[in-house]
């Protein structure tokens, strides 16, 4: 796995990165295990699966939680799934976006 590009070897890097972002140091934190990723910023958490983006409501999440989220990511045990309602993000391509400037 990958954090913001970099290998990463163990917990304790996701931690540091995690403090660095809480801290302002950096703007965001992604976890990537190639296909898919986990990320935060400023209190938001997301993560993508199978083409999917996700987001975890009600925002802002602790930081607590969000790092428990990054650890259970790293670990591949799922219980992130379970420890937040998730709702998926839709985005719409430009070209959808005109059709329906133009309709009205």
């Amino acid at each position: 796995m990958q954090i913001d590009g970099k290998e990463i070897a163990s917990e304790l890097e996701i931690i540091r990165a995690l403090q660095a972002e809480s801290i302002g140091k950096t703007e965001f934190v992604v976890l990537d295990n190639g296909d898919d990723f986990i990320q935060t910023a400023e209190g938001c958490l997301e993560y993508r699966a199978n083409g999917k983006n996700y987001r975890a409501i009600p925002e802002p999440i602790e930081k607590d939680k969000i790092q428990a989220a990054f650890l259970s990511y790293f670990r591949g045990d799922g219980q992130y799934l379970q420890d937040f309602q998730w709702e998926e993000i839709v985005y719409e391509s430009i070209w959808t976006k005109l059709k329906k400037l133009f309709k009205k």
